[in-house]
């Protein structure tokens, strides 16, 4: 794929598939703080009490102080695990502090050392292009700590006019199983980005995963009214009298849409609307 192949962050591959799985994680991750998190913070402050209740008995205060302990670690591994199911901060501050958080959270948990260099973005991305690229570093650091048996990684962030890439690196061996890496790498090629594997400076793994992108297409006011109603399925009559204009006004806004998006046909300017999050989807 090249630039003039891949234009933009969309493709026309469905998303049925990953919003449902990524449903599913955000299910398990309600559950996961509902059935363990709520009752492990319950157990814990519970603990916290006893321990001062006790503080006469050195030997019961320590069995608490063990108890409670154990506790802690329990719920760490239980938020980093619900942080992991559903990346709470993506979607609220976005890719750069959410890998922040995920590198840190896996330093933490194995003693894998995530040397990060992330451009911050003066825009964000689409969500789905956001939480594709959180879920590849997602699995490719846990390639890097339980199959791979990396001593240190490396996550680059850049973009270059228009052009994003994203390098995943670690010190593994080039051809260390990467099945890990499928669904992720998947879900990248679905979404229009291009993925090398390869062996860097050193000899070791590393994997580059870029995204094209148009320079950004501005519509009127007007124009994005006519091609939401298009993008819905309304006929041009139908459109002109949502907007209360005539049909003429309505075929004179096309034609405008047409000509700024580079498409042809109503078809191809409905699915460009609904790629950019004009329009929801019809039904």
């Amino acid at each position: 794929m090249d630039d003039q192949s891949a234009p933009e962050f969309y493709s026309s591959a469905p998303e049925d598939a990953a919003a449902a799985g990524e449903a599913e994680r955000r299910r398990l991750a309600d559950l996961l703080e509902s059935e363990i998190i709520s009752p492990l913070n319950l157990l814990l402050a519970q603990a916290g009490a006893y321990e001062q209740t006790l503080a006469a008995s050195p030997q019961a205060h320590m069995a608490v102080s063990v108890l409670a302990n154990l506790t802690r670690q329990l719920l760490q591994q239980a938020r980093d695990l619900k942080n992991n199911l559903h990346p709470a901060l993506l979607e609220t501050l976005g890719l750069e502090p959410a890998l922040e958080a995920l590198a840190a959270q896996v330093s933490r948990a194995s003693g894998l050392p995530v040397t990060l260099l992330l451009e911050r973005q003066r825009e964000r991305l689409p969500l789905h292009i956001e939480l594709a690229l959180f879920r590849a570093v997602q699995d490719m650091l846990d390639r890097a700590v339980h199959t791979a048996r990396a001593t240190r990684a490396a996550i680059r962030l850049e973009r270059r006019e228009q052009t994003l890439t994203l390098t995943l690196a670690d010190n593994s061996l080039p051809h260390t199983d990467a099945g890990g890496l499928r669904a992720s790498l998947a879900r990248i090629e679905q979404l229009g980005g291009q993925i090398e594997q390869r062996a860097g400076q050193e000899g070791n793994f590393e994997l580059e995963i870029r995204f094209f992108f148009a320079p950004a297409v501005e519509l009127t006011a007007r124009e994005i009214e006519v091609i939401q109603r298009l993008a819905e399925g309304l006929t041009n009559k139908e459109i002109a009298r949502a907007l209360k204009v005539s049909a003429r006004t309505v075929n004179f806004h096309l034609d405008n849409i047409y000509s700024k998006l580079g498409v042809s046909t109503r078809t191809e300017a409905a699915v460009y609307a609904l790629r950019r999050g004009w329009a929801r989807r019809p039904g």
